[in-house]
């Protein structure tokens, strides 16, 4: 019973983990949801999105840098914003676990690379160990921006791309960090956007009972997708034979898809997922439980708008000294050390 607790909670962990990400433009996604979508509206913006995020045939496209395609059809590059709140506690005879981890983030990615600004908050506790984080990833006529705080640890530095740094390994190293940041933060919320769109087949998600509404105000269609309980354990992955012990764990379970196309030209315009979900599990003598909150939505961004004020008074890399830097990444890798600790 042990191994399954722990089996279980790596599959909530994994998901809350990976899970967060997105909202935008005001007004998107407003609005109430009433009156019920007839079949064909609803499966008319299911398709929508499923041949803009994953392709006519349902291949996930979703690239980033070095492709030559879209991650999303039709659009430049993504805005969004994230907010998550994660809570995991664990016993097993003389072991425990105790983990709550809020993330919010916030920005804008061109798919090329050409330009991006991302800003991302991380705090909470790790077992005993608090975990304080906040990072800023900018990129702007060929200049990275660093604005990067763990813990106590701070450090706001500009590396120039074109090859002029006193200090090119630093100023590859500091680049290709902060690219590999936009990307992993942007890519997030797209993956898991295509990983529901492509979890279940429509016409199986409509006969487990997927209700769907639909709000015309304003310049968009919206249609919101209520998912039943069943699509949770498709979504995680667990195999069929799981499923029921799986379901067995679910205490309480909201989970919804809105898909946002343009009224004139019925283009994929957006999507933002609502969750909010808690697992349990209890024996003689173990006990396990997790619950997360999270807000996640994606538009189109044809360019970038929400780089900081400050960013040009950040210190050059190359002025960097050695002690600054290996003091910064100690302490930052000290405080990664934590979450990465379970």
């Amino acid at each position: 019973m042990k191994k399954k607790i722990t089996a279980i909670l790596c599959i909530v962990l994994a998901a809350t983990m990976c899970i967060t990400l997105f909202a935008c433009n005001d007004g998107m996604f407003d609005g109430s949801f009433k009156k019920e979508a007839t079949a064909e509206e609803a499966k008319a913006a299911w398709d929508s999105a499923t041949k803009a995020i994953l392709g006519e045939e349902a291949v996930a496209a979703l690239a980033l840098a070095g492709d030559d395609e879209s991650a999303v059809k039709g659009w430049s590059g993504i805005a969004f914003t994230v907010s998550a709140e994660n809570t995991t506690a664990a016993s097993a005879e003389d072991s425990s676990l105790d983990v709550n981890v809020n993330l919010s983030a916030s920005g804008s990615v061109l798919f090329d690379m050409s330009g991006f600004s991302v800003n991302a908050n991380i705090n909470g506790n790790v077992q005993d160990k608090a975990v304080d984080a906040k990072i800023g990833a900018y990129m702007k006529d060929d200049v990275y921006y660093s604005d990067m705080t763990f813990n106590k640890a701070v450090m706001q530095t500009k590396a120039d791309l074109s090859g002029t740094s006193l200090i090119p390994d630093i100023n590859d190293m500091l680049g290709e960090t902060l690219s590999s940041v936009s990307q992993a933060i942007a890519s997030i919320g797209l993956d898991y956007t295509a990983n529901i769109l492509a979890a279940m087949p429509y016409e199986e998600l409509s006969a487990l009972g997927l209700k769907a509404y639909i709000n015309t105000s304003g310049d968009y269609n919206r249609v919101k997708f209520e998912f039943p309980v069943e699509f949770l354990a498709r979504l995680n992955d667990v195999s069929e034979g799981e499923t029921e012990a799986y379901l067995e764990t679910v205490a309480n379970a909201s989970v919804s898809l809105i898909v946002v196309t343009d009224k004139e030209t019925d283009a994929f315009s957006g999507a933002k997922v609502d969750m909010e979900y808690s697992f349990k599990a209890d024996t003689d003598n173990a006990a396990a439980g997790s619950s997360s909150k999270m807000s996640m939505s994606i538009s189109d961004a044809a360019e970038i708008t929400d780089y900081p004020a400050n960013m040009e008074d950040f210190k050059p890399v190359e002025e960097l000294t050695p002690s600054e830097v290996s003091t910064f990444f100690t302490d930052m890798m000290d405080s990664l050390g934590a979450l990465m600790s379970f």
